[in-house]
């Protein structure tokens, strides 16, 4: 019975050793299985993004319709054109306005005074506002400053000579500094990095 016991053993580790080999060969033959997709991958990021439009007229003689865009992500931020229940008081017929979880945004378009460009209209919120900074987010580059409540930015709308951008910004329970820290704030800066415009 020993001696049966000798040959079978070997036989059988020669057999399992088999299998195991086959089973691997196997394995790389067959196709791979593409890994899940996580929401830290670009490919989720860009399925999360979603762009909002917001149109205006600017000019008189030489009206020109201008379109912003701006890129957000939808399970953080929502974007909405509305012509009441603005968040800050607008004398435009209708703005836009991007809420989020730690801050909301009204942007809109705003007429420079006659003879005024963005100069003299940065000259002017200096000399009016104390508490107050530059800006720059993508190709925006501007003044803010504390008006209230608020921040106030104001950014010039490239080869316009009549409008600039005004983006009030408020912060909300769940944003737990200063709101004055808002405009070095990262989220905030990267959501207004993706503005842009174009004229029709």
């Amino acid at each position: 019975m020993l001696r049966k016991w000798k040959l079978i053993a070997p036989l059988a580790l020669t057999a399992a050793g088999a299998l195991a080999s086959g089973i691997t060969i196997l394995m790389q033959k067959l196709p791979k299985e593409a890994a899940p997709v996580s929401d830290s991958t670009p490919a989720a990021k860009a399925a999360n993004l979603k762009t909002g439009s917001y149109s205006f007229i600017s000019g008189f003689k030489d009206a020109e319709t201008v379109e912003l865009s701006m890129d957000y992500d939808q399970e953080k931020f929502s974007f909405a054109i509305v012509e009441d229940e603005f968040l800050n008081y607008s004398s435009d017929s209708h703005v836009a306005i991007v809420y989020g979880e730690e801050f909301n945004l009204q942007l809109e378009y705003a007429g420079y005074y006659g003879g005024e460009d963005f100069a003299a209209h940065s000259a002017a919120l200096k000399e009016k506002y104390q508490t107050r900074g530059e800006i720059a987010c993508g190709a925006l580059s501007g003044l803010w400053v504390l008006d209230g409540d608020n921040i106030a930015m104001h950014f010039p709308i490239p080869d316009d000579k009549h409008s600039y951008l005004l983006v009030t910004v408020q912060k909300t329970p769940d944003y737990d500094d200063e709101i004055t820290t808002l405009p070095d704030y990262a989220p905030l800066k990267a959501l207004l990095s993706t503005v842009r415009f174009a004229r029709s």
